[in-house]
């Protein structure tokens, strides 16, 4: 019985080793190629050709010129190394430790066929392979897949944990040289745990995690990028979603020695840090977040910031800015204090030295367009040195020199209402002028509280006299009752606004002595409350009237009497005058007038200078001109 039993165990022994043994020594001859073939061909619905096998070990199997197709599947293989596990059977699927396939272009979709889906792999890898995908492809790669798992046919790449190098990476035609990424892939929650690679010739590295389907960037460093007027920065945040990672948080940005177009900005050689910033909010939705940055130049519509640095906390609807410091316009700025949609509050804002000597409508008008949204804006401490401002671009021109402003714990925007609402404020200018109004030395001095403004003193010194002026607005009750008292002489009358509000021209000087009070809660209470006398005295006066074609024109130097002016509950008039008289209700103005003449041989003129109206007489031939003047008022 006991030599039966071991004739049987031999004789099973040799059923099994000899036909291994036979396939051994097969696959050890030019016979290999075939028997590969047949045995792919029989056993699975698929076709396999391949010139050459080697089998190297009791496992690996390496064929060359692999041609494999079936099932819409055609792969031209010049290398496949497989590698089988020591159990050949897992969880029903033909298992491998490894796979490797060199030399070989493939496309993602042959990486997510079922037919590789059908194996239980190990490790999957690529080495010197070109892969594309859809808006992507890999030069000369080695890739490589640990625990490869397909969960649908819709994958690029199976998940697991990936290493993937090349020489170049396209995404949508913007090539990132020299790239490396070492990432666990899945489902939900995937991480980037090293990345780093070449783009624009900015060396870019660093991680990112997944949340669900938003990716964040941790400890990415950006050094020396360069990007020219028709790139934009945008399109390196774009071309990621090619690879389905599309990124809407910053956990960490570093950028180095960078230089790049943004939108309308541009910024050279810039050092910045970004922390805790969520890019598919708007910015006044973020949550604890900071940035930093110095760079040598940014600009903004030509507006170049020369050396800035600023530091920045964003946090839901407010953004705190703990240092803004930049060179400018030859002078230098600095600013600190709190934003919010709609309430500013600065603690310092400096400006010193600053010579704005070009588009400055345009910054005042850009001003006025960011605080007409806001409901309150103030500033603690308000210091302007030494500043320059010209306009020589529209009419008026206007320009001051050596200006400085002292302003403390000022309110200047209340409810949306613009004024000086609470604090102090100083202003001095060594040189102002506007049109052929110019002063030299001017001083003006105001205060507040609580919505009760006090002019306390204004001295403007003019080329042939000075203005000089004091009063009191005060704003906290509804009727805001307010007057003023000015003095001026020498006021040249050859001015641009005066010439636009007149359809005549003068030459000359004024002197004017004012004094005026009302309710300014409304028109409706100004109307019925302006109140008050001015006395004006012209001298040296010459006027000057055309006809609409200008073919004929009045001139006459005249001397005119004082003219007083009386205003009583929102009714003007013009006290008893040879040449000027009038009445103006400011409650029913559509029938008001004032009419200026003048008569000289041959001549006469009558000018309604509310009306706009010239009439020019021809005494000796009879012939009268009507003149109208079209210029608003």
């Amino acid at each position: 019985m006991k030599k039966a039993l071991i004739v049987f165990t031999v004789c099973v022994a040799l059923i099994i080793t000899i036909p291994l043994f036979t396939a051994y020594v097969v696959i050890q001859t030019h016979y290999a190629p075939q028997l590969i073939s047949q045995l792919v061909n029989r056993l699975t619905p698929y076709t396999l050709s391949t010139s050459n096998v080697e089998y190297t070990s009791l496992y690996q199997l390496t064929l060359d010129d692999v041609s494999l197709n079936g099932d819409s599947l055609q792969l031209r293989l010049p290398k496949l190394t497989l590698w089988f596990g020591s159990i050949p059977i897992q969880k029903g699927k033909l298992t491998f430790d490894s796979i490797l396939i060199e030399g070989a272009t493939l496309a993602s979709n042959d990486l997510s066929h079922h037919f590789l889906q059908g194996l239980q792999i190990h490790q999957l890898a690529f080495k010197h392979s070109d892969i594309s995908g859809d808006g992507w492809s890999a030069r000369d790669a080695d890739l490589q897949i640990s625990q490869p798992t397909w969960e649908d046919d819709a994958q690029q790449l199976p998940y697991g944990n990936i290493q993937l190098r090349t020489d170049q990476l396209y995404i949508h035609g913007t090539a990132l040289n020299d790239f490396f990424i070492n990432m666990r892939s899945q489902k939900y929650n995937s991480t980037v745990l090293a990345s780093s690679f070449e783009w624009q010739g900015a060396a870019i590295s660093g991680q990112a995690e997944q949340y669900k389907n938003q990716w964040s960037l941790v400890n990415v460093t950006v050094k020396d990028l360069s990007l020219g007027k028709e790139d934009s920065i945008k399109n390196l945040i774009n071309s990621t979603k090619a690879l389905n990672l599309p990124i809407d948080h910053i956990n960490s940005l570093d950028f180095i020695n960078s230089s790049f177009y943004y939108q309308e900005w541009q910024v050279e050689h810039l050092d910045a840090s970004f922390e805790n910033i969520a890019l598919n909010q708007p910015l006044w939705q973020q949550s604890d977040g900071y940035l930093s940055f110095n760079a040598d130049k940014i600009s903004f519509e030509n507006i170049d910031f020369i050396s800035p640095q600023a530091k920045l906390k964003l946090h839901e609807n407010t953004m705190t800015l703990a240092e803004l410091d930049t060179d400018i316009k030859e002078g230098r700025l600095q600013v600190k204090g709190t934003f919010s949609p709609n309430h500013v509050h600065l603690t310092q804002l400096s400006i010193l030295g600053v010579k704005w000597l070009d588009n400055t409508n345009h910054i005042v008008m850009s001003i006025s367009d960011m605080i007409s949204p806001l409901m309150s804006l103030n500033i603690d401490q308000l210091e302007v040195k030494n500043s320059q401002f010209i306009q020589v671009l529209e009419k008026p021109y206007w320009q001051v020199t050596g200006l400085g402003i002292e302003g403390s714990h000022l309110s200047l925007i209340k409810n949306k209402r613009i004024g000086l609402w609470s604090g102090k404020l100083e202003l001095a200018a060594n040189s102002a002028s506007i049109d052929n109004l110019i002063s030299n030395q001017a001083q003006v001095k105001l205060e507040a509280n609580d919505g009760v403004l006090k002019l306390n003193r204004a001295f403007i010194p003019l080329e042939k006299g000075y203005i000089e002026a004091n009063g009191q607005w005060n704003r906290r009750i509804v009727s805001e009752p307010w007057q003023l008292n000015l003095y001026a002489d020498g006021i040249p009358l050859n001015h641009y606004n005066i010439e636009r509000a007149l359809p005549i021209r003068f030459t000359g000087l004024a002197e004017l002595n004012l004094n005026l009070k009302g309710l300014s809660g409304d028109y409706l209470m100004l109307s019925n409350s302006l109140s008050g006398q001015a006395d004006i005295e012209l001298r040296q006066v010459a006027i000057d009237a055309d006809n609409l074609d200008g073919t004929s024109h009045y001139q006459h130097a005249l001397d005119l009497d004082a003219i007083s002016v009386l205003a009583d509950r929102g009714r003007i008039d013009i006290a008893n005058h040879k040449q000027v008289a009038g009445h103006l209700d400011l409650t029913n103005s559509e029938f008001s007038s004032f009419i200026f003449h003048d008569k000289q041989p041959c001549f006469e003129l009558w000018s309604d200078l509310i009306g706009r109206v010239n009439v020019i007489k021809d005494i000796c031939t009879k012939k009268t001109t009507r003149h109208w003047k079209h210029q608003p008022l």
